[in-house]
């Protein structure tokens, strides 16, 4: 086992306790939802997290060979983004749903609190860019203004989510993620 598979370790928990969460909060919805009041806003808030839990472990191998990506602070920075994430998960959804349960009011109850905590994680993985040189999308060479947006635009939108309550900007500013990170690495690998 080298260094970076031992890193790896407890993040890849963390990355699980997260998507657990998720599913097993869902779950409950499920079995309950003839009594549920649904709203789509935290199922695609739910599915952002998820696609976000997915994407950073994927990431988390391009710093394989990276001797930074192993000091302390490094690590622990990235230990905390992954809190972030366990902590977005769980409350992207109830976990004990009551059988009139409102998903829009807990939405609105949550809100502020959700999509700040997806601008302070995305704001941290802005830093982790710099850090790692921010680099253009495929890694190969200075980032441009295109990759410069690409990192701070979700950063803009959670805030607005946080601020606003737009109902359409609820579904339009995760779904466009969404869709914008199974683009990117659709054809991605873990391989050499």
């Amino acid at each position: 086992m080298n260094p970076f598979d031992y890193s790896l370790g407890l993040l890849t928990i963390l990355m699980g306790l997260a998507l657990a969460d998720v599913c097993f909060s869902f779950h409950k919805l499920a079995v309950r939802a003839r009594t549920i009041r649904w709203d789509g806003r935290p199922l695609v808030a739910a599915v952002l997290v998820i696609v976000e839990c997915v994407r950073l472990w994927f990431g988390q191998w391009t710093l394989r060979n990276s001797s930074i990506a192993l000091t302390f602070p490094i690590y622990f920075g990235l230990f905390v983004q992954m809190l972030l994430l366990v902590l977005l998960a769980s409350a992207s959804l109830p976990d004990e749903p009551s059988d009139d349960c409102s998903l829009g009011a807990i939405y609105e109850q949550r809100r502020r609190y959700f999509w700040g905590l997806f601008a302070a994680y995305q704001l941290m993985y802005f830093v982790f860019w710099l850090v790692f040189g921010a680099t253009n999308a495929a890694g190969t060479g200075p980032a441009s203004a295109v990759d410069w947006i690409r990192v701070l635009a979700p950063v803009a939108g959670f805030i607005l989510l946080a601020a606003l309550r737009v109902r359409w900007l609820d579904y339009l500013i995760p779904a466009a993620l969404i869709l914008f990170y199974i683009a990117r690495y659709w054809h991605a690998t873990l391989g050499t």
